[in-house]
């Protein structure tokens, strides 16, 4: 047990470190996220209303991520940015006037979604995700300037679907300076309403709160429908997160290697789900050997340097994976995230590393995907029109060239990208990427 505590208390250390960086310049670089996005973050075409416009990915094998199989030779026509028919290939009539995308050889998977990441400069990091495969995220420090960009794309059905926590909620002398200071429970039933009215969609728990402020937060929250996401605090304690239903725990907080078989049988039967982060630990060992480093800009990743120059390189990725693997086995639910933008994780290509470990701590590739799928869309409530590849749901696809089911490191072989029904090569999003 004191092994993980260690190890949860270095990766608190690494998170903290990280914050300076996002104290120093986040709200800078988000308020110019409007600008970017006027001037045109991606090249995409916006159509007219009254335009109908089709696109066809012909014979393509589909990969639809309702069950964990292939089906050969399909054709998938999207409408207006929803996929409107699904059949074999020899039976669909393509529209005369649709865009036509070679699926033969390829694999047709929906996009991928980050979970757990930290909106930074929007127009580099938009580039970074959508050049991955990911089409969606949910930011984990919410402010009004990402509520903005994310309200833009909404609305011009453009760039990343964006999901927002609200600010950080934390006790007093935060952890991260801009945290929501909370000490009392008037106090906290009053911010989490505020929040859901000013449009996040979750709440963000951190580590000092007391047990009544988190209780009262976690009670109002249920009252009116709203999720509650985050770390486990220190004076609440994993059994009682879990006894009041987190809605999910980030990063393994709170888990103890010598209680897990417990902790995760009530994590699933308290259907609380866990976005374990296990990329933080594999950046943490593996310095700067990271794939994707050369597409951030030179100066940042000299400060990343000095940021970690004094990091204890002993984060074991293999402890937090034996955690994973009991609740796993346990029935627990679990979410793709990454905690990118902090040091040397790289948006977009650290989901592909988060993948990867997954199936290191027992899921199947197909379980590992649904946890980038299936699996976000159902906890943010969005399994109506996202996660799937199915008849009526927004085309957010990405287009492989090998198959992901039977290696997960083929999630790395994309061809090409579409989000909101606008297809998009794989190298033309390179030129998005500003160094």
């Amino acid at each position: 047990m004191e092994k993980v505590r260690a190890l949860n208390s270095k990766l608190m250390f690494f998170v903290f470190i990280a914050s300076l960086l996002f104290v120093g310049c986040s709200n800078q670089e988000i308020d110019s996220l409007d600008n970017q996005n006027e001037q045109g973050a991606t090249n995409y075409q916006v159509a007219e209303p009254s335009e109908e416009v089709f696109v066809a990915f012909e014979d393509v094998n589909l990969i639809t991520m309702t069950e964990n199989s292939v089906l050969e030779n399909q054709t998938v026509i999207i409408k207006d940015g929803v996929i409107c028919e699904i059949g074999k290939a020899e039976d669909v009539i393509i529209p005369d006037d649709a865009q036509l995308i070679n699926g033969k050889g390829k694999y047709l998977m929906p996009g991928l979604i980050d979970m757990h990441v930290h909106i930074h400069n929007y127009k580099v990091d938009e580039a970074l995700y959508l050049y991955n495969g990911v089409t969606g995220v949910q930011n984990m420090w919410g402010r009004p300037e990402v509520l903005r960009i994310k309200k833009f794309n909404d609305q011009r059905k453009v760039g990343l679907k964006i999901f927002t926590t609200g600010p950080i909620m934390d006790g007093l002398d935060p952890i991260w300076e801009g945290s929501l200071v909370v000490d009392s429970k008037e106090k906290a039933r009053e911010e989490v309403i505020k929040i859901k009215e000013n449009g996040y969609e979750s709440i963000k728990i951190y580590e000092l709160l007391d047990m009544d402020v988190y209780e009262e937060i976690v009670k109002t929250a249920d009252e009116i429908g709203f999720r509650v996401v985050g770390h486990v605090p220190r004076n609440v304690g994993i059994e009682k997160v879990l006894e009041l239903g987190q809605d999910s725990i980030e990063h393994l907080s709170g888990y103890s290697k010598s209680n897990i078989e417990n902790e995760a049988k009530m994590t699933a039967e308290k259907n609380v789900w866990n976005t374990p982060t296990l990329s933080v630990s594999h950046i943490a060992s593996m310095g700067e050997d990271i794939e994707g480093l050369e597409y951030i800009n030179p100066e940042t990743v000299e400060f990343w340097k000095d940021m970690t120059k004094d990091l204890n390189r002993d984060m074991n990725v293999k402890v937090s994976q034996d955690i994973l693997r009991v609740i796993h086995e346990k029935g627990g639910r679990i979410l793709a995230g990454t905690d990118a933008n902090n040091p040397f994780v790289v948006p977009g290509f650290s989901l592909h590393n988060e993948l990867y470990y997954l199936v290191g701590a027992g899921l199947t590739p197909y379980e590992a995907l649904k946890a980038a799928t299936y699996n976000p869309a159902e906890f943010l409530g969005e399994i109506e029109r996202l996660g799937t590849v199915e008849v009526g749901k927004e085309a957010d696809l990405i287009l492989l060239s090998a198959n992901p089911l039977e290696d997960i490191n083929n999630t790395k072989t994309i061809e090409g990208i579409m989000v909101w029904g606008k297809w998009n090569e794989r190298e033309s999003l390179l030129r998005n990427i500003e160094r």
